[in-house]
């Protein structure tokens, strides 16, 4: 377990520990759940975008995602041509299909979320 984790034998809670990186896509990304930390079915970490940041087009293959928007606001692009777009601000709950191809951009004052995936750890697919 990284640092920043407290363990007991059924619990974790994980707090910064570092291993922070920008994922394939582009967004900065903050690790806290995942097979590393003992999850077998679930990962969750927070992402954030700066002002104007745009990610790649992308899916993240066989797992769904639930993302909470924490603070700003930013469009959602969705869809196999990305033909639909939605506007999502703090405190929205947002649901992506596996497989749905999007991106984001991020509003004028940037976006952090909570993600949170049906697979345990995070796995990117960028779309040409």
């Amino acid at each position: 377990m990284s640092a920043g984790v407290k363990s007991t034998s059924r619990v974790v809670v994980a707090g910064r520990g570092g291993g922070d990186y920008v994922a394939a896509q582009g967004m900065n990304v903050s690790p806290r759940i995942s097979a590393a930390t003992g999850a077998n079915r679930l990962c969750a970490f927070y992402v954030s975008l700066e002002a104007g940041a745009e990610t790649a087009v992308h899916h993240h293959s066989n797992e769904e995602t639930v993302v909470l928007v924490l603070e700003g606001n930013n469009k959602v692009w969705f869809g196999d041509g990305l033909e639909e777009v939605v506007e999502v601000h703090t405190g929205d709950l947002v649901f992506i299909p596996a497989r749905c191809p999007h991106k984001v951009l991020a509003g004028p004052q940037g976006v952090t979320a909570l993600e949170i995936r049906s697979g345990a750890m995070e796995t990117t697919a960028l779309m040409s």
